[in-house]
């Protein structure tokens, strides 16, 4: 089981120095899996007893059609926002004490979660659009305003956990890597697949890719079929500006104990 590193003196290393410095430097850092295989495969099993929950609903529309509170089946899939209400016993366990670790090296030790979500798809979702998630909870909001600030900072992480593997052929996520302070506009039309500079992220299943929230990123379809899912959420740090948008399913994190323990806003 891979760990992340305190120990700089090793290049192959992934550390907390250099996945704040890679964050820093080209908005993107991807670390190595630390679940263990049956750990991914109950999480798995969790997120499709949700779906069984709503009705087995199909994974992609073409319009957004809301199933529920915080339920939302669209283009890019079945979307579950507050998951750890629907879903408390996974608090304790999705994100590991060293990617906390790591977060807090980037955000400080006083950063909070501000939301938890998860997303199902299979191969009927197209490409759908590059995206930022400037704004965090709020970042549908701030696209609808058309705010994109230049932050001279890194100010929220993002933190993807992929259930399974991506490669070629199940999809792998398109990055734009840009540094702090780096312009925020995107280089072309966000319909467009393609985007000069643009990388391939590529891992295998339970890896974790973090994204500064101004950077841009895609995904491209499964050229096979299957389900893709994966798990996020918006850590920050603590003096944002706040957002609307809230997610109430974390005010229980007071007592989960784990590595989560305590990081829901307190305002």
């Amino acid at each position: 089981m891979s760990r992340i590193s305190t120990d700089s003196s090793s290049p192959e290393a992934v550390t907390t120095a250099n996945v704040a410095r890679r964050l820093e430097t080209q908005g993107w850092a991807k670390l190595p899996p630390e679940h263990t295989q049956p750990d991914l495969q109950s999480f798995a099993t969790t997120l499709d007893a949700l779906r069984a929950r709503f009705g087995h609903p199909p994974l992609h529309r073409k319009g957004p059609e809301w199933l529920a509170e915080n339920v939302e089946v669209a283009g890019p899939g079945l979307a579950f926002y507050g998951l750890l209400g629907f879903a408390p016993e996974l608090a304790s366990r999705l994100f590991t004490p060293s990617l906390v670790a790591a977060l807090r090296a980037i955000l400080g030790d006083d950063m909070h979660l501000e939301l938890v979500g998860a997303v199902l798809s299979d191969e009927g979702r197209r490409f759908t659009e590059w995206e930022t998630h400037l704004g965090g909870v709020d970042d549908e909001r701030w696209r609808r305003e058309g705010r994109r600030p230049v932050k001279s900072r890194v100010e929220r992480v993002v933190a993807f956990l992929f259930l399974e593997a991506l490669t070629e052929e199940t999809g792998p996520w398109r990055v734009l890597p840009r540094a702090v302070g780096e312009p925020v506009e995107p280089p072309r039309s966000i319909h467009e697949p393609e985007w000069p500079g643009a990388v391939s992220i590529t891992c295998e299943a339970g890896c974790v890719l973090l994204l500064d929230e101004s950077t841009w990123h895609s995904v491209t379809p499964r050229r096979v079929p299957g389900v893709r899912r994966f798990i996020g959420a918006y850590f920050a740090v603590a003096d944002v500006e706040p957002t609307v948008g809230r997610d109430p399913s974390l005010e229980a994190l007071g007592g989960v104990g784990g590595p989560l323990e305590g990081l829901a806003r307190r305002d």
